[in-house]
C-alpha cells in the first residue's frame, strides 16, 4: 500500500519489525530539549513504546509498557503514560527514578510551518513517499514555530515563552546504515529554517544515495533533493568541520558543520531499538547559497542538530 503522508501514525496494523518515532525539537536561551516519543514492534510483534530525551549536558531514554502507548490514525497526536505529544504541543508527567529524571509541564506550539507539498512531492520524500518497500520513511511536520509554556525539569524551572520549535518523524523497519543528518532554525537572519539529510538507500536489490535538503528563507522554500536532480559534489572533513557541497541545476549549496561529540540515542534496526547512534543537540553550521552563480545567501545556524552515522556513498572523509 502506498504510503502518502507524513502527519499521521503508521503503525496500527503492523505485525512486526517496525518502528515509528517524532522528534519534537524546542530551543530556548541557546539551550536545546528535544523529546522523541516513539514505537518499537519486535520480529515477535511485541510492542515496546518509549520516550528519548537529548538536551545540551545529556540523554536519556525510558521505557513504557504496551499498554502505555496510544496514537491516532489521523491527526498528530501520541500519548505515551501520561505524556501527550500533538500538534497542539506537549504536556509531560515524567518520573524517572533510574534516570534521575523529573520533568512536568506544558509547552504549547503556535502554528507550524510546514513545507511544500505537492501531488509529485507530498512529502520530504518526493515520489518516494508513494512506495511501500522504503526501509526507512521521513517527514517534516514543521519547520519551525513559537513556543509558550514552562517545564519543571528537575528542580529547575524552564520558560520556554518566546522560544522556537521544530518537529520531524520517522518510520519503517531500519535507520539507514549509514548517514548525515542536520538541522537548525536559529539564524542570526530572522524567519531562516534549514534541513538537510543524505543517507543510503536500499533499493530493489541496489543502494542509491538519498539527499533531502530545505531552506527556507523569509518564506521561500529552496529544495536540493535527489528526485529534483540534486547531487553531492564533495564530502569534506577540515578543522573540525563536516563540508558537504551539493548541486542541483542553478542552485549550489555548501554545508560546513561542526562536528563535536554527541549524546547517545537509540535507533532501529528491523523494528527493534538496538543502535546506539550520537546526536549533538547543540553544534554550528553555515550554510553557503549560490544561485545563477551569484551568491544568495550566507548565514550561521547556532542551536543546529548534527548527526553522522557511518562513511555515506562512495566518498571517503
Amino acid at each position: 500500500m502506498a504510503i502518502t503522508t507524513d502527519l499521521y501514525y503508521h503503525g496500527e496494523t503492523k505485525q512486526h519489525s517496525f518502528f515509528e518515532g517524532w522528534y519534537l525539537k524546542h530551543q530556548v536561551d541557546q539551550q536545546t530539549y528535544a523529546f522523541i516519543p516513539g514505537v518499537s514492534i519486535e520480529k515477535d510483534g511485541s510492542r515496546h513504546p518509549f520516550i528519548q530525551i537529548i538536551h545540551d549536558e545529556n540523554s536519556h531514554v525510558i521505557h513504557f509498557e504496551a499498554k502505555d502507548f496510544f496514537a491516532k490514525e489521523d491527526a498528530f497526536y501520541v500519548r505515551i503514560g501520561n505524556n501527550v505529544f500533538s500538534e497542539k504541543g506537549v504536556s509531560l508527567d515524567i518520573h524517572d527514578e533510574k534516570e534521575n529524571l523529573f520533568i512536568s509541564g506544558q509547552i504549547m506550539y503556535g502554528p507550524f510551518s510546514p513545507i511544500q507539498r505537492s501531488r509529485y512531492s507530498p512529502s520530504i520524500m518526493g515520489p518516494f513517499s508513494y512506495l511501500s518497500f522504503m526501509e526507512c520513511y521521513h517527514g517534516i511536520l514543521s519547520m519551525g514555530h513559537f513556543l509558550q509554556g514552562t517545564l519543571n525539569w528537575n528542580d529547575q524551572v524552564i520558560e520556554f515563552s518566546g522560544g522556537t520549535g521544530y518537529i520531524e518523524k520517522d518510520w519503517g523497519t531500519s535507520f539507514p546504515k549509514a548517514y548525515i543528518w542536520v538541522q537548525s532554525n536559529e539564524f542570526r537572519q530572522k524567519d531562516v529554517q534549514f534541513f538537510f539529510s543524505l543517507a543510503d538507500i536500499p533499493f530493489l536489490g541496489f543502494e542509491f544515495l538519498g539527499l533531502i535538503c530545505v531552506l527556507v528563507i523569509n518564506g521561500k522554500e529552496y529544495r536540493i533533493s535527489t528526485y529534483h536532480g540534486g547531487k553531492v559534489e564533495s564530502i569534506l572533513r577540515e578543522h573540525g568541520q563536516l563540508i558537504v557541497t551539493l548541486k542541483q541545476k542553478n542552485l549550489a549549496l555548501k554545508i560546513a558543520a561542526d562536528c563535536q561529540a554527541g549524546h547517545a540515542l537509540l535507533a532501529p534496526s528491523q523494528g527493534e531499538m538496538n543502535r546506539i547512534i550520537r546526536e549533538n543537540a547543540n553544534t554550528t553550521i553555515r550554510i553557503r547559497l549560490f544561485e545563477q552563480d551569484r551568491q544568495a545567501f550566507v548565514g550561521e545556524g547556532r542551536m543546529a542538530g548534527f548527526e553522522e552515522v557511518g562513511q555515506v556513498g562512495s566518498f571517503n572523509y
